[in-house]
Order: C-alpha cells, then sequence, then structure tokens
C-alpha cells in the first residue's frame, strides 16, 4: 500500500480494519492503537470518527511502516 496514492475516504476504510486488530495479529502494547482495540467497538468508532483526516493519514502511515518492519524481521 502505497500511502500517498489513496484518498481521505480509504485511509478511514483501511484504519476500520487497524481499530480491529493489528495486522501481524494481537494487540501490539507498544501500538498507539492498543489502548483504543480495548474499547468496545462503539466507542472504537466513534474514536475513530473523532479523528481529522490528517491524525488518521499519519497514524496508517506508522501501520504501513511498522508491518513492513515486522515483516521484514520474519523473513
Amino acid at each position: 500500500m502505497d500511502i500517498g496514492t489513496i484518498n481521505d475516504s480509504e485511509v478511514r476504510i483501511a484504519m476500520h480494519g487497524r481499530i480491529l486488530r493489528c495486522p501481524m495479529g494481537d494487540n501490539p502494547t507498544d501500538c498507539p492503537l492498543y489502548k483504543v482495540r480495548l474499547l468496545p467497538m462503539m466507542e472504537r468508532l466513534e474514536w475513530l470518527n473523532s479523528k481529522s483526516d490528517l491524525e488518521l493519514t499519519a497514524l496508517l502511515s506508522y501501520h504501513v511502516k511498522c508491518f513492513r518492519k515486522k515483516v521484514a524481521a520474519a523473513a
């Protein structure tokens, strides 16, 4: 995923998955979404809806970099 080529709606859609779980599984304590993932689902959605497009783009960018780093480390 190239974060620079997706629009704000696509970022929001991608972040829905990230508030459910880490793409690598589990819920790493060092993740910025760790505490969000502990909330009930409705509160997670409220949290997501309260964020600006810029905030969500930054979070998705973080997650893409983290995912690539973990995949490379596992190889």
